[in-house]
């Protein structure tokens, strides 16, 4: 390897371990819509996973519900596509649509967002550094007829029918957002890869608020990693871990899954993980590779203080991810003849 690209990787390690040290010192909760998969989310998680998988063509759809045993349950889902090497170019595009809604006021969110990443090989393409942005439609509203205030209590019982009191002049927001990032990947040998990611979002801290305050919606800067380990001729351990803060709120997960090759036909892989999410929950995973389908499920336990209402019930949560690759017929070089001539 040469000196010049001996020092682009050392030079991104540096980078991604400083924002890593950095958001170390915050010590909160995370405040951004996320997914306990993270890493079966990966525009939603950083604009330079666009085209960071083996194939052609992705499609990604991710679900999740959450505090149904509590509150009226909140329900996020996402849907994306991204494709590399446009045109037989270095460059990567991908399209994402998530939507969130929250709460007896269905306080919901829209967010459309356009990926456009750049990959370059370091030495071949078994080393790669990506880079990416993403600027984001969002639509935000609430609806305020499905609350209940204390005007509309006659002293007896509540009457849905009497004045609320309050004059809310706005129920919506539209805004455009941008975030970036950037990606580290670096498969070792066979079943053995490393990777570590940084990505920065509401970089243009848009204003969020529904009323006339000077509210905007704050930065959120988020560290990742992970790697395949090799442990036996058919199993494979994948550790995780992410750091994201978010103004005076993070939200730290590591853990890990077990990969056990099948090797039987379309049944591909099986996995199962443990996650801890810092101060909130812990969560099990359970997957299964079958021909170009990577489905998996993952169930959270809260152990936060909300357990006393919660029974220690969280949320579930499913991801689905489909990969094409184009047909490449076999070039061959040669043509044999038959013996008798």
């Amino acid at each position: 390897m040469s000196p010049k690209k001996s020092h682009i990787i050392l030079a991104s390690v540096i980078v991604l371990l400083t924002f890593s040290f950095q958001l170390s010192t915050f010590n909160c909760v995370a405040q951004d819509i996320h997914f306990s998969q993270f890493f079966n989310s990966p525009l939603n998680l950083n604009p330079g996973l666009a085209g960071n998988f083996i194939g052609d063509f992705r499609i990604v759809a991710n679900q999740r519900t959450q505090w149904s045993s509590v509150t009226t349950p909140y329900s996020t889902y996402s849907l994306a596509a991204d494709a590399k090497h446009i045109y037989k170019t270095p460059f990567n595009v991908g399209l994402s649509v998530y939507h969130d809604k929250a709460g007896d006021s269905d306080f919901s969110t829209l967010q459309v967002g356009l990926s456009l990443g750049y990959t370059q090989y370091i030495g071949d393409s078994s080393h790669t550094l990506s880079v990416g942005i993403q600027p984001a439609y969002v639509q935000r509203s609430i609806n305020y007829n499905e609350l209940q205030f204390d005007n509309q209590y006659n002293g007896s019982f509540y009457n849905s029918s009497l004045s609320n009191g309050e004059n809310f002049g706005n129920n919506g927001r539209n805004y455009f957002n941008f975030h970036s990032g950037i990606n580290w990947n670096y498969n070792i040998a066979q079943r053995k890869s490393v990777n570590a990611g940084f990505a920065v979002h509401n970089i243009t801290q848009p204003q969020q608020t529904f009323f006339s305050e000077n509210i905007p919606l704050k930065q959120r800067y988020t560290f990742h990693a992970g790697g395949l380990i090799k442990v036996h001729n058919k199993v494979d351990v994948l550790p995780r871990f992410i750091i994201a803060s978010q103004h005076k709120y993070k939200e730290i997960i590591f853990g890990g899954s077990a990969k056990y090759h099948l090797n039987n036909g379309n049944y591909k892989n099986i996995y199962a993980g443990l996650y801890y999410r810092n101060s909130d929950a812990a969560y099990i995973t359970l997957g299964l590779d079958y021909r170009s389908f990577h489905a998996k499920v993952s169930y959270d336990i809260n152990i936060s203080t909300l357990e006393v209402a919660s029974n220690n019930r969280g949320g579930f949560e499913l991801a689905i991810i489909y990969i094409f690759e184009r047909y490449r017929p076999v070039i061959k070089r040669y043509k044999a003849c038959p013996n008798f001539l």
